[in-house]
């Protein structure tokens, strides 16, 4: 029941608020994006989301265009994610929800990773393998987890998640 209709309002919500409370930051994000590398502010790129349909995905930009060359405050907008913030509007989009396995990339979308379970719900800002240790896990394992993650969705598990990825985050900034 919680899958079908209450977490795409949960979704909307939750979003709206963040939007809100982190506009100030996007606003300084979008200078400091602005003065670190010419051009665009925000980064969009192709990824799959729910029933293999392509969408883009926005971030800030946190590299020169075509290099990887970062700053030392980008690693750090990266390293905290705050670069994903504008993804809260791909959630009001219906692209994306707050809770899910994170999108592939759409031109990596290979036949040996599609998994049509992992596909049935929509990708999400952060998820189960996120807080699992993402840096540390396979490939292999991070689609297990996400499996997990769809077998035993739910509004507590939802609420678990994102506060642990808010633990998360706060403990990087003021490491």
């Amino acid at each position: 029941m919680y899958r079908k209709y209450f977490k795409r309002f949960f979704d909307i919500i939750l979003s709206l608020i963040f939007i809100i409370i982190l506009f100030p930051l996007m606003i300084i994000l979008s200078i400091i994006t602005k003065i670190s590398f010419k051009g665009k502010v925000i980064y969009s790129q192709k990824r799959v989301g729910l029933n293999n349909k392509p969408y883009d995905i926005y971030k800030f930009k946190t590299m020169k265009d075509n290099t990887k060359e970062t700053t030392k405050v980008s690693r750090f907008i990266r390293k905290i994610g705050a670069d994903e913030i504008l993804q809260f509007f791909n959630v009001l989009k219906g692209d994306m929800s707050i809770v899910g396995p994170r999108p592939f990339i759409y031109k990596e979308e290979l036949p040996i990773m599609y998994d049509d379970k992992r596909h049935s719900v929509r990708p999400g800002i952060t998820g189960l393998s996120q807080v699992s240790g993402r840096m540390t896990l396979s490939h292999r394992r991070k689609l297990e987890i996400d499996n997990e993650y769809i077998d035993n969705l739910s509004f507590i598990l939802d609420v678990k998640i994102i506060l642990r990825t808010i633990i998360y985050i706060l403990k990087t900034i003021f490491r």
